[in-house]
């Protein structure tokens, strides 16, 4: 992910406000890591002191220092884990809001496996480079400077030579692997995506398709994608593991040591321990090279995406907290949408009778679910107003337009829980005998301790349409409700519909292609596309 993006995360308007919340405490915490570092070193120059004279008192400092380093070194991960605590809390609160306001055609262009990342393992990724990045700039920066100018002080410029393994190794890990990510990190990453799809058919398969004879056919691709997986990782453990490896192996100490004993072999003792140790000290920060530019690499890619997503339009939230008028009629005022720079309705003006029902109708495609959305405040509006009254919906709050309307989308989605637990959140106040007539009012007879999954499609489709009996929305939205119901069910749930509409005095508007259900509604919209009726 290109730097454009980390800049545009950190310090543009993206996420500048979260962080804001974490800089104070990872300030600190960074400072803090330094301080440890040079506390480190200064405990390895006295030790290389004692070594030149046994005097204990160097021995001591030695000792009290490294106990300081500790101290501040705890000080620093507890200051920036609590700072990355606070950032990525706050970054997950603002992915959510984020994700529920946007539009609903935008929502559905979404992979799914591509959102599952972002909203779980990039805010990880990210939360792991905030957490650990204060104390690498300590170990990759602090350490090997203070260390090079010692051995430099010490032995002179010669000491330079102490840097070569690791500079060979360094290079490996900021040329070649970058290199070789860039090339097939995408392809890397799609076939571990690829086997995790393949193992959630096959996990469904189990369960679900067995009884549509499609188990072994979902087998079979997960063995596929297992095969594919192992050979592509072998591939990459080729490419890049085992040139890992060698670039370590030229970082070990035996290495530098062997240089740094041939620069200060002629010296006395404490000039040699001097050149040992702090040889060393640049050594095994170099060690973890590799790991701090992996996690670094991976932060910059997650940054990048949740910059991405975060730009993308959100639907607009009005300041109301409430309706001014809850009796006032539902209309559409010139009302134009747009999808994809086609015009889907075009200056549409209706007004909704109050205490009734309303019939959409149209053909297949024309845009009666679309004109629900837009009513429930779920995709956006290209010009017009949808009003009660003489209030603009678009100056509600969205928890005051959830609150006054309630729409129920056609489908069979229910909350992996309770039959209850699927009817409560609509009515959290609500008795079990008032559930229970919601549900029969509905059409559907079950127990509420029933788990909703195990319901039948048309189940939990009437599961779904208890809610209308239950909400205190004013205005109540149904997309093709009969659906799934023979025709006698279907009357009579239209019959219940209605006399909720009539003694709750509720706005109810229906999308259904079923004209046999006119003869329970007061009046009807009939969608021609743009042209309008």
């Amino acid at each position: 992910m290109s730097d454009p993006n980390l800049r545009t995360l950190f310090t543009g308007s993206v996420l500048s406000p979260v962080l804001r919340v974490a800089f104070p405490k990872l300030f600190a915490g960074t400072f803090a890591a330094v301080i440890s570092s040079v506390a480190m070193l200064a405990a390895l120059w006295f030790l290389v002191r004692f070594i030149g004279d046994f005097s204990a008192q160097w021995l001591l400092f030695s000792v009290l220092l490294w106990v300081g380093a500790a101290l501040f070194a705890a000080c620093s991960s507890w200051w920036v884990h609590d700072a990355e605590a606070r950032f990525s809390g706050k970054l997950r609160r603002k992915i959510a809001q984020h994700l529920v306001r946007l539009p609903t055609n935008v929502r559905h262009k979404q992979d799914d496996h591509a959102l599952k990342r972002l909203v779980s393992d990039d805010i990880a990724t990210l939360h792991h480079m905030v957490a650990h990045l204060p104390s690498e700039i300590a170990i990759f920066t602090v350490i090997p400077l203070l260390s090079i100018g010692i051995l430099i002080a010490t032995v002179g410029v010669s000491a330079l030579w102490i840097l070569l393994p690791g500079c060979i190794a360094a290079l490996y890990y900021l040329i070649v692997v970058p290199y070789i990510s860039k090339r097939d990190g995408a392809a890397r990453m799609q076939v571990m995506f690829d086997i995790i799809a393949k193992a959630d058919d096959y996990v469904r398969g189990i369960r679900i398709n067995r009884i549509y004879g499609q188990q072994s056919g979902a087998l079979a691709a997960y063995n596929k994608a297992t095969e594919y997986f192992t050979k592509t990782m072998v591939m990459w453990v080729a490419k890049v593991a085992t040139l890992a490896a060698i670039a370590v192996a030229l970082l070990q100490a035996v290495a530098t040591f062997a240089i740094a004993y041939w620069l200060a072999y002629q010296y006395d003792t404490m000039t040699l321990a001097t050149t040992l140790l702090f040889s060393l000290a640049i050594v095994t920060p170099a060690l973890r090279l590799g790991h701090g530019l992996d996690y670094v690499a991976a932060g910059r890619a997650a940054a990048g995406r949740l910059a991405v997503f975060l730009q993308q339009p959100i639907l607009t939230s009005g300041q109301m907290q409430d309706l001014l008028d809850h009796q006032a009629v539902l209309s559409l005022a010139d009302v134009t949408y747009a999808a994809e720079d086609r015009d889907i309705f075009q200056n549409l003006n209706f007004v909704f009778p109050k205490n009734s029902i309303t019939m959409i109708s149209g053909t297949s495609g024309v845009g009666k679910s679309t004109l629900l959305r837009l009513i429930a405040g779920l995709e956006p509006l290209k010009s017009g107003k949808i009003k009660v009254g003489e209030t603009d919906l678009a100056d509600l709050t969205s928890h005051a337009r959830h609150q006054h309307i309630l729409l129920i989308p056609q489908g069979m989605d229910v909350l992996a829980s309770s039959v209850r637990t699927n009817l409560v959140l609509s009515a959290p106040d609500a008795t079990d005998q008032q559930l229970i007539q919601a549900l029969t009012k509905a059409q559907l007879n079950v127990m509420l301790d029933t788990d909703a999954v195990l319901l039948s499609g048309g189940e939990k489709q009437r599961l779904n349409i208890a809610r209308a009996f239950l909400t205190q929305a004013n205005i109540i939205l149904l997309d093709e409700p009969t659906s799934a119901l023979d025709q006698m069910h279907a009357e009579k749930l239209m019959q219940a519909l209605q006399e909720l509409a009539e003694k709750e005095h509720k706005t109810l508007l229906i999308v259904s292609h079923d004209q046999s259900l006119l003869a329970n509604t007061q009046s009807t919209l009939v969608l021609q596309g743009a042209g309008n009726p």
